[in-house]
């Protein structure tokens, strides 16, 4: 059977809570990853762990910004929605679609060839770009390569930030699963136990007298 999906939870949970630094953002991410993990370990263990500790940031949109970590991020947030109100989402949905063909498809996340990828869409893209007289065709044709470019790029992102680099596979061009290895005899006689060539008896055996002292 297929390990599931959530068995990286605490490796990414870990990753993002080394990684932080002042980032408000990557704290919530891997408050929502220990929560997750929390909540499977009360099914399983007589021990739970705190519900207390389930406490998790509210979103960026819905959270105090006084700090100065705080208003970096959300100037970001917002250049990041100007500029690519279209990559985004479609980013964000290529991400959602490769992490759930893990670990059933993909050992990990292709961070690599999400930003390769982009890199090399940023280079193409300006080359086949063939200016248009029109205003509006000139700021629109862009405008659309930017969104092209940038959905690579933010599934990229999105790995990282969610912890994908603390699975070994991560680290791959396309982290495909190691191919099956063939059942050998040997396998097979060390599951199920060795042929037995001489078969059941027709008589079932019974236990010989116990040679022992006589008695008076």
């Amino acid at each position: 059977m297929a390990a599931p999906a959530d068995r990286f939870d605490e490796m990414r949970r870990a990753w993002i809570a080394a990684h932080q630094g002042a980032s408000t953002i990557q704290r919530r991410r891997a408050e929502v990853l220990g929560r997750r993990v929390r909540s499977r370990q009360r099914h399983v263990a007589t021990a739970v762990p705190d519900p207390h500790d389930d406490t998790v940031l509210p979103p960026l949109g819905l959270r105090s910004v006084h700090s100065r970590p705080a208003q970096v991020e959300l100037i970001a947030a917002v250049a990041a929605a100007l500029i690519a109100p279209l990559g985004w989402p479609g980013g964000w949905l290529l991400k959602a679609a490769l992490t759930r063909r893990i670990p059933d498809t993909l050992r990990g996340f292709p961070i690599a060839a999400l930003l390769w990828s982009g890199a090399f869409l940023g280079v193409l893209v300006p080359m086949l770009y063939d200016p248009s007289p029109t205003l509006v065709q000139a700021a629109l044709v862009p405008w659309l390569c930017v969104q092209v470019v940038a959905v690579p790029v933010v599934a990229g992102i999105y790995g990282i930030a969610e912890g994908w680099l603390a699975v070994p596979g991560s680290y791959a061009w396309w982290p495909l699963p190691p191919p099956t290895r063939e059942l050998t005899a040997a396998d097979a006689a060390a599951i199920l136990g060795a042929y037995d060539s001489i078969g059941p008896g027709l008589v079932d055996a019974q236990r010989l007298n116990e040679v022992g002292e006589r008695s008076r």
